[in-house]
């Protein structure tokens, strides 16, 4: 008669993972171990003026009565092993009523299944059933390995909806999910279009009871068990990925809470990845300490060492970018080799909107661009004469993104002469419109015809065409530091080229709007020598923010080893400096001496010329400069699904499905290609049954 923890962990253990799913061997063993009889000294029963306790003498009065210490509950050894009923009282729920035990044991012993029980606990082990079934059972193993396989495949399709409706960024459940509801909700209805064409999927949403699938909770498990065997493989491929970059931001979401996104930058077979790990509510933590240890704790998690970190980028708020005390700085110290790299995307953001508003000329020409988008946008009936007219309607503005404001100088500067035939218009049927607006229509008219607002159009038009290019190429995943910076220095050039338009755009201004001199123009001097003069500070405006943001080029000065423009060059004579530089920031990385001779055998050979460093990845496997990202615009796209999921509507979503649902959507061609093998299936299904389900889906 065995007692102890060891007989408490018995019982537990069997109750979790049933006997009938063991191997074998565990299977003798438990049985050679025989019944546990613990004293349960805590299971008692509160009678009329006394309390019934439990009796350890009753273990010997029935030989098959055994308990869990546990759950303080009775349970009968043999059907906790053999019951054909896995969810019977004595089998799998416990007893513990004392008043009737004597009664309820007495009828136990006496039934079928239990009876069943005992003979199969008796002839286990006198021959391997696992080898010589007979007949009988090994058509009830069929049996039911043809049950589980149709379990499965409707499994199958509930996963289907939930990966369809995730990545979709769908809704999941409805407002009235009853019997009687015409619209049960995406998943419900969903499940039931496929029915339609499914007759066992159709016959199990009929005539099921016990495990429909429809509910709320299995919808949850699944979400959860998609996203878990998806933070899997994005698992293994950081543990594969030599360098690793972490990228974060924050936004406010629809419930006002702040929530910080985490993507991490690293280089795989198949090229460099970008991938979203996780959303997490930072509402009541955005210190720089917080979020710091916020940080260290996703690498922690995905198992990533911090040695692996070369590089963090995030936008230029204090709290993030300080080199002082803010995150940047946190990482820096348990991370040393964790290069800070200021999104390239928000410094030409910046560059373009403080150097346009410098000036107060520039000031007022955006402000009054924004004004003409505004009186457009607060009327429909404005708006719909502007589709009429102009056929194109007018951006709106936003303050964090400059390329917006670019589209709308670029909209006015095609559709001016439009612009002014609907502003005529307003005014010659002036009587359908109230005064304000025929108001603001005669100073908008006006103002198109400005000298100063036309000459500013045209320069503006001629900078953001060269600056919406650039924009592209800095928030694309693939390009590397050294290729960006060589664009941005590009784009340095085509500004001071632009000095040379200024004849072309005075000219051209001059033949579509008013005089120079018949508007407040400069009070003394000539109008030409005046406008030469704002032309050149705006370019000397902007040239100033860009060497001001793009100014860290010395702590990047590395990546020009990879720089196919000069390969040239290095053959000649080798690149001391850039190297001395890597040494010095990312030495321990690398097998020194091996890497130089790479590099040289690379500058010798011509048919590397002309090769990005992407492109290079073949001959240098540890290429850390395809590793450190220039934006973070993975990060922002983040926000954008953010937005989508988590609407007015869905605002009570909770942190872990929100986030779970985020990589749905985010990592959709990560979802697609596992999809493409049935082990994805397979894997979700294997998370999902860690929980005890009321259906057959394991395989005997």
């Amino acid at each position: 008669m065995a007692e102890g923890g060891e007989d408490i962990d018995l019982v537990e253990d069997i109750i979790i993972t049933p006997f009938s799913r063991r191997t074998f061997q565990e299977k003798l063993d438990i049985v050679r171990k025989g019944r546990p009889t613990p004293t349960l000294q805590s299971l008692s029963q509160a009678g009329k003026g006394f309390v019934r306790h439990f009796q350890s003498s009753n273990y010997e009065r029935y030989q098959w009565l055994t308990g869990s210490e546990k759950h303080c509950k009775l349970y009968c050894w043999e059907c906790l092993l053999f019951a054909s009923d896995r969810f019977g009282v004595w089998s799998h729920t416990g007893f513990a009523n004392l008043s009737c035990l004597t009664k309820a044991a007495t009828r136990h012993q006496s039934t079928a299944g239990h009876l069943q029980a005992m003979v199969l606990l008796k002839t286990f082990g006198d021959t391997r059933v696992d080898l010589q079934l007979n007949e009988q059972a090994r058509r009830a193993t069929e049996l039911h390995n043809e049950k589980v396989k149709k379990n499965r495949e409707i499994l199958k399709r509930l996963i289907d909806c939930v990966m369809f409706l995730g990545k979709q960024e769908l809704s999941f459940r409805g407002h009235d999910e009853s019997a009687d509801s015409t619209n049960k909700g995406n998943y419900v209805e969903l499940l039931s279009f496929l029915s339609e064409s499914n007759t066992d999927l159709q016959y199990h949403l009929s005539t099921n009871k016990v495990f429909i699938g429809t509910s709320g909770k299995i919808q949850n498990d699944l979400i959860y068990a998609i996203a878990e065997v998806m933070g899997e493989e994005i698992k293994m491929e950081i543990k594969k990925a030599p360098f690793v970059a972490v990228m974060v931001d924050e936004t406010t979401d629809e419930g006002n809470a702040a929530q910080l996104s985490l993507v991490l930058r690293y280089v795989t077979d198949t090229g460099v990845k970008e991938r979203f790990i996780r959303f997490e509510d930072v509402t009541s933590g955005k210190r720089a300490d917080d979020i710091a240890a916020m940080i260290f704790r996703f690498l922690e998690e995905n198992e990533c060492s911090v040695d692996k970190v070369v590089a963090q980028s995030f936008d230029g708020a204090a709290v993030m970018a300080s080199g002082l005390n803010g995150v940047r700085a946190k990482v820096k110290e348990r991370a040393p080799m964790a290069l800070f790299i200021h999104c390239y995307a928000h410094r030409l953001n910046l560059v373009l909107s403080q150097g346009a508003s410098k000036l107060k000329e520039c000031k007022v020409f955006f402000a009054n661009l924004n004004g003409l988008t505004a009186f457009f946008s607060q009327s429909p009936k404005r708006t719909q004469l502007l589709d009429d007219i102009c056929k194109r309607r007018l951006p709106k503005v936003a303050p964090t993104r400059w390329q917006y404001t670019s589209r709308l100088v670029n909209a006015v500067f095609e559709k001016r002469v439009a612009l002014k035939e609907l502003f005529n218009h307003l005014l010659e049927h002036h009587d359908d419109y109230d005064g304000d607006t025929v108001l603001m229509d005669d100073g908008f008219n006006a103002r198109l015809d400005d000298f100063e607002f036309c000459f500013l159009l045209e320069t503006f038009n001629g900078i953001f065409n060269y600056s919406d290019v650039l924009f592209g190429i800095l928030q694309k995943q693939t390009l590397d530091v050294q290729f960006c910076l060589t664009r941005v220095n590009e784009f340095c050039d085509t500004i001071e080229r632009e000095r040379r338009r200024f004849s072309q755009i005075y000219d051209d201004t001059a033949r579509i709007s008013s005089s120079p001199s018949e508007r407040r123009g400069p009070a003394q001097g000539d109008p030409r020598t005046y406008y030469q003069q704002l032309h050149s500070n705006i370019l000397d405006n902007l040239l100033c923010q860009i060497r001001n943001r793009f100014q860290d080029h010395e702590k990047c000065m590395f990546l020009s080893l990879l720089d196919p423009q000069h390969f040239q060059t290095y053959r000649k004579k080798f690149l001391q400096t850039a190297f001395s530089s890597l040494t010095e920031s990312h030495g321990t990385l690398f097998d020194l001496s091996k890497l130089k001779t790479e590099l040289t055998v690379m500058y010798a050979m011509t048919d590397f010329e002309g090769k990005s460093p992407s492109d290079l990845l073949d001959l240098l496997k540890a290429c850390v400069t395809v590793t450190i990202p220039v934006s973070t615009a993975s990060v922002e796209r983040s926000f954008s699904a953010l937005k989508r999921i988590k609407t007015y509507s869905r605002n009570a979503t909770g942190q872990t499905r929100l986030s779970a649902l985020a990589s749905m959507s985010i990592e959709n061609y990560l979802l697609v290609e596992l999809k493409r093998t049935d082990r994805l299936y397979n894997r979700v299904i294997e998370v999902f049954l860690r929980k005890e389900r009321r259906k057959d889906f394991v395989f005997k």
